[in-house]
């Protein structure tokens, strides 16, 4: 069977959402459940944002062991080196990277250069970190040659996991998986890199547009306890599970058991 990674931005995305606030204590609890439960990517935070952030990243950093643990920066050569010092005492770590691929949003570089940054910050986060990630923010609105090509020139660069996100949460279950099958039809390298996606659930779709995204060939699911996240939120981590083991062709590593546990956890924390 195939295995589905389950990466958790409980922390870090899901710190966007209003009126949510997590300490550094209430942080470090929350990884240590989810290492316990096996979640096998934990989102901590985007360092080079706040002194807080990169507090919160570097000293979780030193308390899991089993879990990757993961940061997000931006294209900028500052951004990555910060979140790559956050990362330093981490056993497993992810440099976690973003690009806007949507250039009609992006005024002031070309096409070509948007390939630039992508081919830079990538190889940049591989010089520190073996493992990285790379997102294509706005994919679903973005032009579909032009965003093929990204996403190739990242695999290229050395991304191991490529992220689709629904960054606005518009997209329907049809609509994602068509996108879905394109680049895995039309990205020549895509079998080198573990495609993932990242579902805002804005029109109430995130939970399924992550399943619906398994029969492409995504194999990374990324998403939050009880939902949380900017806006309307990502998808649910306990219904994400929970829909993956009822379809039942896939592995996954994650103790359900302590799926509750988490999602009161979270409710405390969060009130």
């Amino acid at each position: 069977m195939d295995k589905v990674f389950i990466f958790d931005t409980t922390m870090r995305d899901g710190e966007l959402t209003p009126g949510v606030k997590m300490t550094l204590q209430q942080k470090i609890s929350l990884s240590q459940l989810l290492e316990e439960m096996g979640v096998d990517i934990i989102e901590v935070a985007y360092p080079a944002s706040s002194p807080k952030d990169f507090a919160e990243v570097f000293n979780i950093a030193k308390i899991i062991k089993n879990s990757t643990i993961c940061g997000l920066a931006n294209s900028l050569e500052a951004e990555i080196i910060t979140l790559a010092e956050a990362l330093k005492p981490a056993v497993n770590s992810r440099i976690h990277t973003y690009t806007q691929v949507n250039i009609k949003q992006q005024s002031k570089l070309s096409a070509e250069q948007v390939l630039e940054t992508i081919k830079k910050s990538v190889s940049l986060a591989r010089n520190y970190c073996n493992d990285v990630e790379w997102s294509a923010f706005d994919a679903p609105r973005s032009e579909p040659d032009f965003l093929c090509k990204s996403i190739e020139t990242a695999i290229k660069s050395g991304a191991k996991t490529i992220s689709i996100p629904d960054s606005l949460g518009l997209a329907s279950p049809a609509e994602f998986s068509q996108l879905l099958q394109m680049i895995f039809n039309r990205v020549p390298n895509i079998d080198q890199a573990i495609v993932a996606v990242h579902c805002h659930n804005d029109l109430g779709m995130a939970v399924a547009n992550s399943l619906i995204a398994l029969n492409c060939g995504v194999r990374q699911i990324e998403c939050a306890i009880n939902g949380l996240g900017a806006r309307k939120g990502n998808a649910d981590l306990e219904k994400v599970v929970t829909g993956v083991l009822k379809q039942g062709n896939y592995q996954i590593d994650i103790d359900t058991l302590l799926l509750t546990k988490a999602s009161e956890l979270v409710l405390q924390i969060t009130g």
